[in-house]
């Protein structure tokens, strides 16, 4: 009876540790915290991303559709363990698949006929769905590149040098789960580019056309675009959430009965982004808001912002919603010898009165045409009547960015550093008014890269170390032991 009790509180002891190791792993399944201990910035969420998360009252599928051991191994590794940390802030709501297109045809096919992909000569991509609703982002998207070893010959191969990852899934899972009908228009008539042609009206200057910067509004902000014309009789149309100009240096001028327009659509609490390498007239509008474009074109002498004689770096931010991330990222924007503007200063502030900004200048070694040296403003942004909590451009108030440079965001251009690109999704997202939480912060996250140089007697003394000191060191460890047990 001994042996049996001995033996039954034995199998109840050990029934007891297993219940609860069943308990606490049940426990810490549904009700668990998470610490962040990795110093890589790739892999933590933003609180912005964490709001995001955190409102979602619909389940969004994210289909990871690559080949792990592809072209875009580490692009892959990346977005795996970031959309996992999505995943884990919100389980409910977020539901992520690996698609591997070279292993799983048949269900590969089926993904890509289902959302009319086939034709898809990309095939790494990440795919956001919620509600029918669908977003697409490109592995090659994911990611800045620095190409300055390659040109230098210091390396064979190009590297990545941040990743963007959050900047853009944060995005899309807001896009998918609150979509909203978006439109904004490109003014042509008087020489302007088409924007769904790459090679803009002079081919011989290669890729002026602002193809790019309408991807940028239909990929990363859902907001459909055309083109519109204010001859003869033509309004702004009701839907015109966004009005683009983009006066090159072969554009005319814009009638007066067009400036009316204009004008009247901006005092509708419009939205304009105006971009003006030649005087095209709108000048006179933008005076009415409190903007002076100069005639005089300005390039930076300061060989630390200078490119390469007529194209400079902005060389200060100044705070404000668009810029910010910017600035947090320490980027600068590439302008192509752009007209200053500045601010119409006004005796006494009247109540209402539209509020200027500065967004970027030059350093104190700006020089104008005219050979006068100092600092000279950029970009600016205007506001009037924008009411907090109201997102709805032509409701919410007016909203204007102003540059006096139309080169740094065509086709061109806008890729040859990254700053350039992301200033056109944060002034586009800004003017479109899409919510603050895609404005603070949300910005691509540096990829670290360790290299090691070591002397040719530094090299052999290393592999002296590893091939024989440190084998020969646990051999003769052994061998002591051994010794000392025959004693």
């Amino acid at each position: 009876m001994r042996r049996w009790a001995i033996g039954l509180n034995t199998f109840l002891a050990i029934v007891a540790v297993l219940a609860l190791v069943v308990m606490a792993n049940y426990l810490a399944a549904g009700y668990f915290k998470r610490y962040q201990w990795s110093r890589d910035a790739a892999f933590q969420l933003s609180k912005q991303t964490l709001r995001v998360l955190d409102s979602l009252t619909n389940d969004v599928d994210i289909t990871i559709f690559f080949q792990p051991s592809g072209e875009n191994p580490e692009i892959y590794q990346l977005t795996k363990s970031l959309l996992a940390e999505y995943h884990n802030a919100n389980p409910r709501r977020i539901h992520i698949k690996t698609l591997d297109y070279t292993r799983n045809v048949g269900a590969a096919k089926e993904l890509l006929a289902t959302n009319s992909l086939v034709g898809l000569q990309q095939k790494d991509f990440v795919l956001f769905e919620s509600n029918g609703h669908s977003k697409l982002i490109f592995a090659k998207e994911l990611a800045d590149y620095d190409f300055s070893d390659l040109l230098q010959g210091r390396s064979q191969y190009v590297r990545r040098s941040a990743f963007k990852g959050e900047m853009y899934f944060t995005g899309d899972i807001y896009a998918v789960s609150y979509p909203q009908t978006l439109k904004a228009y490109f003014l042509y008539g008087h020489g302007e580019n088409n924007p769904g042609d790459p090679r803009g009206e002079d081919s011989k200057l290669g890729p002026t056309g602002y193809s790019k910067m309408g991807a940028i509004l239909r990929k990363e902000l859902d907001c459909d675009w055309g083109r519109l014309s204010l001859q003869g009789t033509n309004c702004i149309p009701a839907d015109c959430q966004l009005l683009i100009i983009a006066a090159g240096a072969h554009e005319g001028q814009i009638p007066p009965e067009e400036l009316d327009k204009i004008g009247a659509y901006l005092k509708q609490g419009g939205r304009l982004l105006a971009l003006l390498t030649a005087q095209s007239g709108l000048e006179q509008v933008l005076a009415q808001w409190g903007v002076l474009v100069a005639t005089n074109r300005v390039v930076d002498t300061n060989p630390a912002y200078n490119y390469d004689g007529y194209t400079f770096f902005t060389a200060h931010w100044v705070p404000h919603p668009i810029v910010n991330p910017l600035a947090s990222e320490q980027l600068s924007v590439l302008m192509v010898v752009p007209r200053p503007v500045y601010k119409i200063a006004q005796e006494s502030k009247v109540p209402g009165a539209p509020e200027v900004s500065y967004l970027a200048l030059t350093s104190t070694n700006g020089v104008d045409e005219g050979k006068r040296m100092g600092v000279y403003p950029l970009l600016a942004a205007v506001e009037q009547g924008v009411i907090n909590g109201v997102s709805s451009p032509r409701a919410g108030g007016t909203r204007i960015v102003v540059a006096g440079d139309s080169d740094f965001l065509d086709d061109q251009v806008i890729d040859s550093v990254s700053g350039n690109r992301y200033f056109a999704g944060l002034a586009l997202t800004w003017l479109l008014d899409r919510p603050q939480i895609l404005l603070a912060g949300l910005g691509p996250q540096p990829i670290s890269e360790y290299r090691l140089y070591m002397t040719r007697s530094q090299t052999t003394t290393v592999q002296w170390l590893f091939l024989a000191a440190m084998p020969g060191g646990v051999l003769a460890l052994g061998a002591l032991v051994w010794l000392r047990r025959r004693r």
